[in-house]
């Protein structure tokens, strides 16, 4: 099931992506759910799953104003430099621990969104990024369950 959050009628709603459209699912989820977040939470994705099966777009995909996915995250933890080749592109080995960092919510980038290169650079750094939506919270979690905490990618 593919998901996104986007500007509907001029406010930001969340739906399931079908063919070239979308289905928007906060009313078809009778309004308690008021971003993907919320549903997350509520551990309500098996619920959008039953409500989400034979729907019919009520948006294209071209030209709506996607958000980030989760628009409204609670914590952004980041994973840099963990991988050898990146590494190396710094001049170092890849850490012996991980090297974890934060990002801020005014810091994502829509689907389609434009990002603003600062003036001090001449050009992007480029990387492809994947972000793991957790969706259980968990302490001590064995590796064996791990998988299960996870609410989807993006």
């Amino acid at each position: 099931m593919k998901l996104a959050s986007y500007i509907a009628n001029g406010k930001p709603v969340f739906g399931v992506v079908v063919g070239d459209g979308v289905a928007t699912m906060n009313d078809r989820l009778g309004g308690r759910y008021a971003t993907l977040r919320d549903v997350i939470a509520a551990g309500a994705l098996d619920e959008l799953r039953r409500a989400a099966q034979g729907v019919q777009p009520d948006q294209k995909l071209a030209g709506l104003r996607f958000l980030p996915v989760i628009p409204n995250p609670e914590k952004i933890m980041c994973v840099g430099i963990n991988y050898r080749s990146h590494a190396a592109e710094h001049g170092a080995e890849a850490p012996k621990a991980p090297n974890i960092f934060t990002r801020f919510v005014n810091t994502l980038v829509a689907h389609e969104g434009e990002m603003i290169r600062p003036k001090v650079s001449t050009s992007f750094d480029f990387e492809g990024e994947l972000a793991l939506v957790i969706g259980e919270a968990g302490r001590h979690i064995k590796a064996k369950d791990a998988l299960s905490h996870i609410a989807g990618y993006t």
